[in-house]
């Protein structure tokens, strides 16, 4: 019996993954709006049933696409930067968390970037930004942790309010920046402001 539930589960399991790689695929080489859940459907000879078995929605899709996609990209860029320097100055790995934040927009495009806002907005989610639920926070709550135990940062203020204080700041710059039709770079263009913003947690 555990052997043909543990079998039922590896094959829910594969069938999930194989539902979302070809949304993915579907999504970011058609465009979000010319893909159906009918056409994820075909191509993953599924039926609409197992479909919503596995995904609320096309919408739900999209923000596992963005939220893995930049948890992926934080590892690889942020986590490798923390490991090659451990001795960095909190104020100087804070830095480099939201210069490697801001920079993924860009990575993956202004039209999943304004998909994945829309759709966090309808879901009336509780957390304070989409941000809290794209990035592993244990390497940015160690960085803070640090600054406030060296008196980098002001103890005025909680490590989560300055996480909720730095993803605030991010979510409104990637706004910003998708109203402007991704029209300047991001990064380059925040690099003054980040500075001002971790100045003002001294």
């Amino acid at each position: 019996m555990l052997e043909k539930e543990t079998s039922r589960h590896l094959k829910g399991k594969a069938t999930k993954k194989k539902i979302f790689a070809i949304a993915k695929e579907l999504i970011l080489s058609k465009g979000y709006n010319k893909v159906t859940v009918d056409e994820i459907c075909e191509k993953c000879e599924i039926s609409k049933g197992t479909f919503y078995i596995y995904y609320k929605s096309k919408e739900d899709i999209v923000r596992k696409l963005y939220r893995d996609d930049m948890s992926e990209y934080m590892d690889e860029h942020f986590g490798k930067y923390v490991q090659e320097n451990k001795d960095a100055n909190p104020a100087d790995k804070l830095k480099t968390f939201m210069m490697v934040a801001l920079g993924f927009p860009s990575t993956v495009g202004e039209e999943l970037t304004k998909l994945t806002f829309v759709v966090y907005l309808s879901l009336n989610s509780t957390e304070t930004s989409f941000f809290s639920d794209c990035i592993k926070q244990e390497l940015l709550y160690e960085a803070i942790e640090e600054g406030r135990t060296q008196s980098l940062f002001s103890k005025d203020l909680s490590t989560e309010e300055i996480v909720n204080y730095v993803y605030s700041f991010l979510t409104g710059a990637c706004i910003t920046w998708c109203l402007s039709e991704a029209g300047y770079d991001m990064g380059k263009e925040s690099e003054k402001y980040v500075d001002a913003l971790i100045k003002g947690l001294q």
